[in-house]
């Protein structure tokens, strides 16, 4: 999600500005006079934006929504009677589906 807000509005409003782009993934454009002069995004997106800009950095913690999304996965995942997955073993399965849809899907 887009928000476009005054320079003005998001320094009066700072904290939930950030709040908004942790908990929310929601990019904030701020503009000042009626141009565009900064945006601010979460983490996944810098890191999905520019990778080569993070190496080096330690690994960025996810974010609450992304946190609950995974618990959500893993509890669906792991309902009685069924096979249980670990989140190390999931995201693996999660990283190697994108990198074949962004390598032109998998080798069969």
């Amino acid at each position: 999600m887009l928000r476009v807000i005054p320079a003005t509005q998001a320094k009066n409003s700072f904290g939930e500005v950030i709040r908004r782009v942790y908990e929310e993934d929601e990019c904030q454009i701020i503009e000042r006079a009626g141009i565009p002069i900064a945006a601010i995004v979460s983490m996944s997106d810098f890191e999905r934006l520019y990778p080569e800009k993070l190496k080096g950095l330690p690994k960025v913690a996810m974010s609450a929504k992304r946190q609950r999304a995974w618990r959500k996965l893993l509890a669906l995942l792991n309902e009685p009677g069924g096979e249980q997955f670990g989140e190390e073993e999931v995201e693996a399965d999660v990283q190697k589906a994108v990198e074949e849809v962004r390598h032109g899907g998998s080798e069969r």
